[in-house]
């Protein structure tokens, strides 16, 4: 499953009161296609230690995929981000693990002192 685990993250409201909704779209110039991400609601438990984005991603004129994106808190100042395992869309293409570095990427532009851990997902934190 793809994730990411950013460490050194104090607060979890932080991405939560700075998240805006967004549209992403990515342009194929070589074959002439479009792919959009649009991140459209966000929500956070009481707790505060899980926030959940719906996400929809449309590819090449297909069927879109809606799913969440979870990102829950754990202990040592960690977050991991990953695919909601309720909502785990069937084909996890490009487009769907685009969004979860997009996510991490936000979330690494409110504090420069997170960095990243484990990942499985490096050649997309790169684009």
């Amino acid at each position: 499953m793809p994730h990411i685990v950013l460490t050194n993250v104090s607060d979890l409201e932080i991405f939560y009161n700075d998240f805006k909704n967004d549209v992403l779209i990515i342009k194929n110039e070589k074959d002439q296609t479009n792919t959009i991400i649009r991140f459209e609601e966000i929500f956070i438990n009481q707790l505060k230690n899980l926030i959940l984005i719906k996400t929809v991603v449309i590819e090449n004129t297909n069927q879109p995929q809606t799913y969440y994106i979870m990102i829950t808190k754990k202990s040592n100042n960690q977050i991991t981000i990953r695919l909601d395992p309720l909502t785990d869309p069937k084909n996890k293409t490009d487009a769907v693990k685009i969004s979860l570095a997009k996510i991490s990427k936000q979330y690494k532009k409110l504090d420069p002192a997170i960095s990243i851990g484990k990942t499985n997902l490096e050649q997309y934190l790169q684009q």
